[in-house]
């Protein structure tokens, strides 16, 4: 009887100590520390594909994201290995908040890499930044002329519409003919 006695003011002792620990809830906000869930973003898809032979002449590169990013951010890079397009500074992200689309020039017979996300200013919604990655291509003779030409070949439709803004001159990075942040 004496042991079953102290067992059970032992238990007893147990679950009001366990009561008053699950009375104090552990901190639900920590200011300044953003906690990411899931996987960083990649890309997906892309025109022109990795090693792909294109044609010259205009280019609509394009990166697809396997998740939703932030509009005020990108990074494209020249490489060591291979040439640079001649392209605008400025990419645009399309409305569905995963493509990207830059607008370039190829000349013919060349052998070219980017390097994306060079200075991870690629982020999904959650602040998440992308894995670098380069693509290489190489370009064929000259064959594309026309922009509407340009976006076919890359799978951007007229309905497509940017709805990129710039507030910040200075988002995002790109490396165009040796001058950083163009």
């Amino acid at each position: 009887m004496r042991k079953r006695l102290i067992s059970t003011v032992l238990s007893v002792g147990l679950l009001a100590a366990g009561a008053a620990i699950a009375a104090d809830p552990p901190p639900t906000s920590v200011s300044g520390v953003v906690i990411s869930s899931g996987p960083p973003p990649k890309i997906y898809l892309s025109y022109p594909a990795e090693g792909a032979t294109i044609p010259s002449g205009i280019l609509v590169l394009k990166v697809i994201f396997d998740q939703t990013m932030t509009a005020d951010g990108w990074s494209y890079d020249k490489t060591p290995d291979a040439g640079f397009p001649n392209c605008l500074g400025r990419p645009r992200m399309l409305a569905d908040k995963r493509t990207f689309v830059l607008l370039c020039g190829v000349d013919p017979h060349q052998t070219y890499a980017i390097k994306i996300n060079a200075v991870s200013n690629f982020k999904n919604a959650d602040g998440r930044s992308a894995a670098p990655l380069v693509l290489h291509f190489s370009t064929d003779d000259p064959g594309v002329f026309y922009m509407q030409d340009a976006l076919t070949n890359a799978g951007v439709a007229s309905t497509d519409a940017p709805i990129m803004r710039w507030p910040d001159p200075d988002a995002g990075k790109t490396t165009l003919a040796g001058q950083a942040g163009n």
